[in-house]
């Protein structure tokens, strides 16, 4: 699946001279593209499908789904515009016809991601989900030619124009650090991820805009919802997020974990279900971090059919090659390999599942947001006030102060927190990349008033960073199996019904996704719901001194790294040392290096 295409500035696009190039940029999607040019050589596109509305007003390509379809029908039909045909990418383009482009983004309930030509105003769209499920990249002719836009990223460097190949060393250095390109930056100069929520428009002048069109705000000024009105809404919204999510034509399954999201939607879906529903969990036996004999009890109390998937470092191993092609772009985070082997039997069974994504990040399930605030009315002080505080906690004097307060600014403690590779350790392996160092603009933080504006901005930060790197794990790992995987939680209702619920009621009980907790104990027994989050992972530290050696030495230690020039090959060898050794657990740094170095072998030989 995919779509990819570019618009002309001067009007030079040739069938007979670019089709071949549109077939290429699909080269890792879909087989057998529909492709099409407009008369006038403005446009070229190429697609799994292809939709042109009725008397030629525009063209559409369109990814992922659309879960409130039924009811931009009814509110089309009322409006006087009738469709024989009521699949999703039918019903958009004809309601981008009808309606325009901003009036049809506030009615979309779904995860997608589209691009729309106009052909009457010789206008292109390209537009992203709320949540930002489904990716899609652009690039801007450097010459002023034209534009490239593709939903993968390794599409878009096999576009007419030749891009010039220039790393981006602030985004590489935030992607060493992170784990991802954050958007809108990707690894190469003057191309563009679109970030969620958003659209770019190229007009008949060939002047480009991006605008958010839906955001999760850093403050929020809602009144919020009583606590228990809150959780009755929110139920309200889960169910009807659920029954919509889980209409499909293939058969349709769970993914099963031991936390509390997966868990909740599992029991909605099965319930409405009314009968054995298939569940997947993976284990990994020995592992302290493996949390199947607790999605084991949730099964048997929710009367699933369970399907418990064993993976060891062999299997691992296995995977390795698969992960590679998965990956359209440099992507550090591991749990791609469990992904991957988790969809792989799953898709054996059934051809649509629901995932807990989402719920860590809207309802506070990480520590993160609770260290922050229990610090947060010490960023007032200047930072040798913070200092000494954080010396007396530490010899006992005062309650204990954790690291947190010795960050300048809570932006800079979320940064810190969420980098997982050690700065001394970078500024040796990579020591010019070192001297860029600063934050990403997501994790700049100016003024705030209360520990309100703390609890908000700890979701901002989480919804555009963490769960991004999430959904961008699914996507990923989902497409290479041919998967369908959907997120209740993250549906745009629950999303913004989030937002008026009271952070501050989860902060001061000190319980992690309390409605969420307060939700599933309708469905199973309270004391089987876990305490604290354990979160999943893989032993891959180990797993890499053991079946994966093989390939970590192959890949770090034998020719030239990419990007040329940039890290000291001697560090490096002694950073694998140290993680072989057991001093140190490099786990993360080394898997950003790997993911980095495989891509770059494989998409630009």
């Amino acid at each position: 699946m995919g779509f990819t295409g570019f618009i002309s500035f001067q009007n030079t696009l040739n069938p007979l001279v670019h089709e071949p190039t549109l077939r290429s940029m699909l080269e890792y999607g879909v087989l057998e593209p529909a492709i099409w040019f407009e008369s006038t050589g403005r446009i070229g596109v190429s697609g799994s499908r292809i939709v042109k509305s009725a008397g030629g007003r525009s063209v559409l390509l369109m990814e992922g789904r659309l879960f409130n379809s039924a009811e931009i029908i009814v509110e089309l039909e009322s409006d006087g515009c009738v469709s024989q045909n009521q699949a999703d990418n039918e019903v958009l383009i004809n309601a981008l016809d009808r309606w325009g482009l901003e009036r049809t983004l506030e009615k979309l309930n779904g995860f997608f991601t589209f691009a729309w030509y106009d052909c009457k105003d010789r206008s292109l769209t390209l537009a992203r989900d709320h949540a930002g499920c489904k990716p899609l990249y652009y690039a801007p002719d450097p010459s002023g030619r034209g534009l490239s836009f593709s939903t993968r990223f390794d599409s878009l460097l096999c576009g007419p124009w030749q891009l010039p190949m220039e790393i981006n060393q602030q985004a590489l250095l935030h992607y060493l650090r992170l784990s991802h390109f954050h958007a809108p930056n990707t690894l190469i100069k003057n191309t563009w991820q679109l970030q969620a929520g958003s659209f770019v428009r190229v007009d008949a002048d060939n002047k480009l805009e991006m605008r958010h069109w839906h955001q999760v705000p850093r403050q929020v000024e809602n009144e919020f919802l009583t606590d228990d009105e809150a959780v009755e809404r929110l139920g309200l919204a889960l169910e009807a997020s659920v029954e919509r999510q889980s209409k499909a034509n293939e058969p349709l399954g769970v993914f099963l974990s031991g936390g509390i999201d997966s868990p909740l939607i599992s029991a909605i879906a099965s319930r409405q279900a009314g009968g054995s529903l298939k569940a997947f969990s993976i284990s990994v036996p020995g592992w302290r971090q493996d949390e199947s004999e607790d999605a084991r009890q949730y099964a048997r109390n929710l009367g699933l059919d369970h399907h418990v998937i064993e993976i060891s470092g062999a299997d691992a191993a296995g995977v390795i090659d698969e992960v590679i092609r998965a990956q359209y772009e440099p992507f550090g985070d591991f749990s791609i390999i469990p992904g991957i082997i988790l969809f792989r039997h799953a898709q054996a069974e059934i051809g649509v599942a629901l995932g807990g994504d989402g719920g860590d990040e809207l309802f506070f399930g990480y520590e993160r947001p609770f260290s922050l605030m229990r610090n947060g009315a010490d960023f007032r002080f200047p930072r040798f006030v913070r200092a000494g505080l954080f010396g007396l906690g530490k010899f006992g004097i005062i309650q204990r102060k954790s690291e947190v307060i010795l960050s300048r600014t809570p932006g800079e403690y979320y940064y810190g927190v969420n980098s997982r590779m050690n700065q001394a350790w970078l500024k040796k392996m990579a020591p010019e990349l070192s001297r860029l160092e600063c934050t990403p603009q997501l994790y700049h933080f100016g003024h705030y008033d209360n520990e309100l504006d703390l609890a908000n901005y700890s979701r901002y930060v989480e919804y555009y960073g963490q769960l991004q790197r999430g959904l961008k794990k699914v996507e990923m790992a989902a497409s290479s199996q041919s998967l369908d995987v959907r997120a209740p939680l993250l549906d745009r209702q629950v999303v913004e019904l989030s937002l008026r619920m009271d952070p501050m009621e989860t902060m001061r009980s000190g319980q992690r996704k309390q409605a969420l907790r307060r939700l599933l104990e309708r469905y199973v027994p309270a004391e089987i719901i876990p305490t604290s989050k354990r979160g999943f992972g893989i032993p891959l530290g180990e797993w890499m001194r053991g079946p994966l050696r093989g390939r970590v030495e192959e890949t770090l230690l034998e020719g030239e790294l990419f990007p040329a020039g940039v890290f000291v090959k001697d560090e490096v060898n002694n950073y694998w040392k140290e993680h072989l050794s057991g001093k140190a657990d490099h786990k993360w740094g080394l898997w950003n290096l790997l993911s980095l170095q495989w891509w770059a072998r494989s998409r630009l030989g």
